[in-house]
């Protein structure tokens, strides 16, 4: 009882100097939600009790005493996990706020700073009065404005008195582009559920002010999820509300959620609510985990459910992980029969990584059928990784089949170098070509 009155009076002293009781608390998920839009909340999916993911991939989100998200990272026992999809693009994420302003800062699995999207080193939201996204831009290590890898360096909201929210995205011409690759949207209106989750997109055109039809007439998205907030439909439809096929070739994408991160199955179905085959020749994929939630294999399915090989001749993808099951091993490919197949000119049939004694991946390649390093369509056969006695990844780069110094012919650089200051902070990240000049990455080469 003694202890009880000792920690209400301290309570109380506190808050009579003018100093707050914080209520910081860290909230555990199997995945995030879906987001189409940096505009949207960073959040969880799926929330566990901590002890129940510690032996799985998760994310851990830290929020502060007025429930602001401050640190996102996604974890297994303890240590950081590569991660990166298309809004959260890195394995820590750390937001800090200031008058006005909401700053992110990323991190990649060795809990270094690291650059994202192409050269984004800061995300910086501008938010109103009422603490509203109204905002954001990304900035290189100087400081710069740049355009990231879907070409877009700035994006502009309007939050509606009804909650959707208008967006508007430029790049440093200060040209109104599309929102992404394989996509057409131009001024967009996001429309909310009661939950706060993501239910519909419409295409504004650059006009901003009537529904308009993108170059596969779809006009509207729209979104569906489970009690858990996990994905579990895709959908596009046209002026007439009518399911139609995106610029992808698909109406629609029914997902069947896992217990981690990725969905369990991905089903395609046509303008006719029918099975249909994707461009890439198949109609459903079905994925199995380890009990880490590390995805081990991957099959393709025919609209009658029976097994199928896309059209590259891949019918199952294994994977193997390191011994803690933060690092991918080996990659290999597999017909719908289970025999080893090869990809492409030079018959690529596996990827496999070595590591150090730390356990740090410093070499990926690739392998044909005959277990020969053969170049893969990047140009390059071997991804190399250094690091400094801090652990710090300093070097990366790439070789040919014959270990001579390449490109990276989709991004057209052969060597990234980095350089740090207190600690883990960037001071500068330099690439160079094969022939030993400085040469900027081609980010977005397909958008």
């Amino acid at each position: 009882m003694r202890k009880v009155t000792n920690l209400f009076w301290i309570i109380l002293m506190l808050l009579s100097c003018g100093l707050k009781v914080t209520a910081q608390h860290t909230q555990y998920a199997m995945g995030i939600v879906f987001r189409e839009t940096p505009f949207a909340d960073i959040r969880g999916t799926k929330k566990m009790e901590k002890h129940d993911v510690d032996n799985k991939k998760h994310f851990e989100l830290d929020y502060d005493e007025k429930g602001r998200l401050v640190e996102c990272r996604y974890m297994l026992n303890g240590k950081l996990v590569p991660f990166s999809d298309r809004f959260v693009r890195a394995p820590k994420i750390k937001i800090d706020y200031q008058e006005n302003e909401e700053i992110r800062t990323f991190y990649n699995e060795f809990g270094h700073r690291t650059l994202v999207s192409g050269d984004v080193y800061e995300a910086r939201f501008a938010l109103n009065g009422k603490g509203e996204r109204t905002g954001l831009t990304f900035h290189n290590i100087a400081g710069n404005i740049i355009e990231n890898d879907f070409g877009i360096a700035k994006y502009a909201w309007e939050t509606l008195s009804n909650g959707n929210v208008m967006e508007w995205r430029y790049n440093t011409k200060d040209e109104l582009v599309r929102n992404r690759p394989e996509f057409q949207y131009f001024v967009t209106l996001f429309s909310y559920n009661a939950h706060g989750l993501l239910a519909q997109m419409t295409n504004l055109g650059t006009e901003g002010k009537t529904p308009t039809p993108d170059e596969a007439n779809v006009i509207t998205t729209k979104v569906r999820y489970n009690a858990h907030g996990q994905l579990t439909e895709w959908s596009n439809y046209d002026r007439d509300g009518r399911l139609t096929r995106g610029m992808t070739n698909i109406a629609k994408i029914a997902y069947i959620p896992s217990d981690f991160f990725s969905e369990q199955e991905a089903t395609f179905i046509d303008e006719d609510n029918e099975p249909q085959l994707t461009n890439w020749g198949v109609h459903k994929v079905v994925y199995r985990f380890d009990e880490h939630g590390n995805e081990v294999e991957r099959t393709f399915r025919n609209t009658e459910d029976g097994s199928a090989n896309s059209n590259s001749g891949i019918g199952i993808i294994k994977t193997t992980y390191g011994v803690d099951g933060r690092f991918l091993a080996a990659r290999s490919f597999f017909d719908k029969e289970g025999n080893l197949i090869g990809l492409g000119a030079n018959k690529i049939n596996e990827y496999k990584t070595q590591f150090d004694s730390k356990g740090r991946p410093v070499r990926g390649s690739y392998h044909n059928l005959e277990g020969k390093m053969v170049n893969g369509s990047g140009g390059y056969a071997i991804e190399e990784n250094h690091y400094d006695e801090k652990g710090r990844l300093v070097e990366r780069s790439y070789l040919d089949a014959n270990e001579n110094p390449v490109n990276n012919a989709q991004i057209g650089v052969h060597r990234f170098e980095y350089r740090y200051k207190n600690g883990t902070d960037l001071e500068e990240v330099n690439t160079y070509s094969v022939n030993g000049k400085k040469a900027q990455p081609n980010w977005n080469p397909n958008h």
